[in-house]
């Protein structure tokens, strides 16, 4: 039996969809694989503790966020919140964990994880990740040198080598560089992680880590980690490949009985399914409206769009 480390960090506002990354996660995986669920989390309802404990074999990590308090003294980090740092003090938080797969509330796992969670670290490697869609932009904007070893990271999945953190100090040199630069950064954890183990990361494939943004349509495509960045599909307007997926996961979940959460589904999923796809269409094909020099009928192109429902 192969265990897999994963951890959420979450509140009562994203309890729900970190459930339906857990349900997404356990639905997906191989009968010989055991996944362990560690959520983190410093206000958390105990109703919500209930839902998710019920879920799985799940880890709960109550976290006192006075330990944080030495980085916010002065005026010092005060663009920085407090829960966006706990992803750089995973190896402390997790002292007897040895590998950990980070995940944002915002995924939905697709496929096993085994071959990205068991992939082979090289003795520099502390870490696992995908490339940034924007990363030529990022390491611009931080100043990297550009070469085959250096890439900026979306840290929005992250497999992480804590053992190899703690026996060489990383959580503390990232604490250092954002106490020192945190007034240029960006995208605080993400740059700082990013700034701290440059050159010391093994490339992915988008495949682990598949941003997909509002608008945005692939065919034949099941990546293992999809990842809404940007818009979420729990917002009115979001619209691709894999709306009705996140929400065939939420339902399974023990918040699918939230009525102002099911109110909003409905909305996305019917109030909003044939303007979203219009306005894309319309984005993609401005110059649909013309034909011949004169204005197309509206009904007409309506009539041409393909309504999958």
């Amino acid at each position: 039996m192969k265990t897999l480390e994963l951890c959420l960090s979450t509140d009562d506002n994203y309890a729900k969809y970190a459930a339906t990354v857990i349900c997404s996660a356990l639905k997906n995986k191989n009968p010989d694989e055991e996944i362990i669920f560690h959520i983190l989390y410093s206000n958390l309802a105990d109703k919500n503790i209930k839902k998710l404990d019920k879920m799985g074999n799940i880890i709960f990590h109550k976290i006192d966020n006075s330990i944080f308090e030495p980085y916010f003294n002065n005026g010092v980090c005060k663009n920085v919140t407090i829960p966006t740092l706990y992803r750089l003090k995973l190896p402390s938080l997790l002292p007897d964990t040895k590998k950990i797969l980070y995940l944002d509330c915002d995924v939905l796992i697709l496929n096993s994880l085994s071959d990205f969670y068991f992939c082979e670290l090289l003795e520099s490697q502390y870490a696992a990740c995908v490339p940034d869609l924007a990363q030529g932009v990022h390491l611009e904007r931080m100043n990297f040198n550009i070469n085959k070893n250096n890439f900026y990271f979306n840290a929005g999945v992250c497999l992480l080598d804590l053992e190899k953190m703690r026996r060489d100090d990383i959580e503390q040199k990232m604490f250092d560089y954002l106490y020192n630069n945190w007034q240029k950064l960006s995208y605080s954890d993400q740059d700082v992680m990013n700034a701290v183990l440059l050159g010391h990361v093994k490339k992915m494939s988008r495949n682990y880590n598949f941003i997909t943004p509002n608008f945005y349509f692939v065919n034949n495509c099941k990546p293992t980690i999809v990842h809404f960045a940007g818009v979420k599909p729990w917002k009115i307007g979001f619209y691709n490949n894999f709306r009705e997926l996140f929400w065939e996961y939420y339902m399974c979940t023990p918040f699918s009985d939230d009525k102002t959460q099911i109110s909003t589904m409905k909305t996305v999923l019917f109030m909003h399914k044939k303007i979203c796809q219009i306005l894309w269409f319309l984005k993609m094909y401005p110059l649909f409206f013309l034909q011949n020099g004169r204005l197309l009928d509206f009904k007409r192109i309506i009539k041409n769009i393909e309504f999958n429902y």
